[in-house]
Protein backbone atom coordinates (compact mmCIF):
# COMPACT_ATOMS: atom_id res chain seq x y z
CA UNK A 1 0.00 0.00 0.00
CA UNK A 2 1.39 3.41 -0.43
CA UNK A 3 0.30 6.51 1.61
CA UNK A 4 1.10 9.87 1.53
CA UNK A 5 0.88 12.04 4.99
CA UNK A 6 -1.65 14.75 3.85
CA UNK A 7 -4.83 15.11 5.53
CA UNK A 8 -6.44 13.19 4.59
CA UNK A 9 -4.22 10.68 4.08
CA UNK A 10 -4.24 9.06 0.44
CA UNK A 11 -2.83 5.78 -0.03
CA UNK A 12 -2.77 2.87 -3.01
CA UNK A 13 -1.59 -0.31 -3.95
CA UNK A 14 0.11 -2.39 -6.63
CA UNK A 15 0.63 -5.84 -7.01
CA UNK A 16 3.62 -6.78 -9.55
CA UNK A 17 3.62 -10.70 -10.42
CA UNK A 18 6.69 -12.18 -11.59
CA UNK A 19 7.01 -14.76 -13.94
CA UNK A 20 10.33 -16.54 -15.30
CA UNK A 21 8.95 -18.44 -18.29
CA UNK A 22 12.35 -19.50 -20.40
CA UNK A 23 14.49 -22.11 -19.07
CA UNK A 24 17.80 -21.01 -18.77
CA UNK A 25 20.85 -21.85 -16.97
CA UNK A 26 20.84 -19.73 -14.43
CA UNK A 27 17.00 -18.69 -13.12
CA UNK A 28 16.00 -16.49 -10.07
CA UNK A 29 15.72 -17.99 -6.43
CA UNK A 30 12.98 -16.54 -4.45
CA UNK A 31 13.93 -16.69 -0.36
CA UNK A 32 10.07 -15.65 0.00
CA UNK A 33 7.12 -16.27 -2.38
CA UNK A 34 5.58 -12.86 -0.98
CA UNK A 35 7.29 -9.45 -0.12
CA UNK A 36 6.08 -6.34 0.48
CA UNK A 37 8.67 -3.04 0.57
CA UNK A 38 7.78 0.32 1.40
CA UNK A 39 8.78 3.22 -1.47
CA UNK A 40 9.65 7.04 -0.29
CA UNK A 41 6.96 9.39 -2.47
CA UNK A 42 10.67 11.27 -3.60
CA UNK A 43 12.35 8.06 -4.88
CA UNK A 44 13.91 8.35 -7.88
CA UNK A 45 12.83 6.42 -10.92
CA UNK A 46 16.54 4.77 -11.08
CA UNK A 47 16.85 4.21 -7.18
CA UNK A 48 17.36 0.40 -6.28
CA UNK A 49 14.57 -0.67 -4.02
CA UNK A 50 15.32 -3.97 -3.19
CA UNK A 51 16.85 -6.97 -4.00
CA UNK A 52 14.70 -10.07 -4.05
CA UNK A 53 16.18 -12.78 -5.82
CA UNK A 54 19.43 -14.06 -5.86
CA UNK A 55 21.05 -16.03 -9.07
CA UNK A 56 24.33 -17.79 -9.42
CA UNK A 57 26.47 -17.46 -12.24
CA UNK A 58 29.95 -18.31 -11.80
CA UNK A 59 30.78 -14.43 -12.23
CA UNK A 60 28.42 -13.92 -15.41
CA UNK A 61 26.70 -10.52 -14.58
CA UNK A 62 22.78 -10.78 -14.84
CA UNK A 63 20.00 -7.90 -14.26
CA UNK A 64 16.29 -8.76 -13.10
CA UNK A 65 14.92 -5.00 -13.04
CA UNK A 66 10.29 -4.46 -12.30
Amino acid sequence: MARDRGSPSLNDTATITLNVSENRPFVPRFNESEISVSVLENTGVDHLIYVFAVVETLGTAIDYRV
